[in-house]
């Protein structure tokens, strides 16, 4: 179990009809909020009314008034493959993401451009938290996530299945222009400290870069995945 807070994160779960155990809100919510518990009450979810001390206890300061019990996420393993079906495909791949905020923020933009999965290492990665839940107001709710145990091995698994496989580099030297936008495609993020593995570079067919005009020379591995996964978008 996992708590989660926040109204986003919570309407989410129940408008994903994902596995809430319980509800609390604080008195002013409840109060303020009639539309909500009617929503509960719809939906049959046990609810608790706290007060903000209360509330405090149980999700930290930053709940907004509301909090939950959420059941464990749904996490899949290499035969995610197995479960994408649309076409053309879209995968994001993410080597060495350490921080659930980076992480959260990339999951909201996972779900707002239609990629089907996202793939993690299961070492050296980011596992799925409370913050990682709270910073993808609710996106997590909505997109299939995948540890597998070598993400090299994958990416052969990958290229078999049709995939053509995009790096991302500051040294890259293709635009996200002039990718065909109709292949079945996965996308890598690296790390903002290290970027992509060497290893995982000489298996791209595609080593992409986002052009700067500015002073600064790199960008947070969140908003070069939203940059890039809007570029190649369904």
């Amino acid at each position: 179990m996992i708590k989660i807070f926040g109204k986003n994160c919570i309407r989410e779960a129940i408008r994903a009809n994902h596995g809430l155990k319980k509800v609390f809100l604080t008195e002013e919510a409840a109060k303020k909020d009639s539309p909500f518990l009617e929503l509960l009450k719809d939906k049959k979810i046990p609810y608790s009314i706290e007060s903000k001390k209360g509330m405090d206890s149980l999700f930290g300061n930053g709940h907004q008034g509301y909090g939950a019990y959420h059941e464990d996420y749904k996490i899949y393993d290499e035969s995610i493959l197995e479960s994408i079906t649309a076409s053309p495909k879209r995968i994001l791949i993410l080597d060495g993401i350490m921080d659930p905020h980076n992480l959260g923020a990339i999951l909201r933009s996972v779900d707002a451009f239609g990629y089907d999965a996202v793939i993690l290492p299961k070492n050296r990665s980011c596992s799925i938290t409370e913050t990682v839940a709270h910073i993808s107001t609710g996106a997590i709710e909505h997109v299939k996530i995948a540890y597998v145990n070598s993400l090299s091995v994958f990416i052969e698994r990958l290229k078999k299945a049709g995939y053509w496989i995009c790096g991302t580099d500051a040294k890259g030297t293709t635009a996200v222009s002039d990718v065909d936008a109709s292949l079945d495609l996965a996308v890598i993020i690296g790390s903002e400290g290290f970027g992509m593995s060497r290893t995982l570079l000489k298996q791209v067919d595609y080593l992409l870069s986002i052009p700067m005009v500015g002073h600064v020379n790199s960008l947070n591995a969140s908003v070069s995945a939203g940059i890039v996964l809007f570029a190649l978008r369904k």
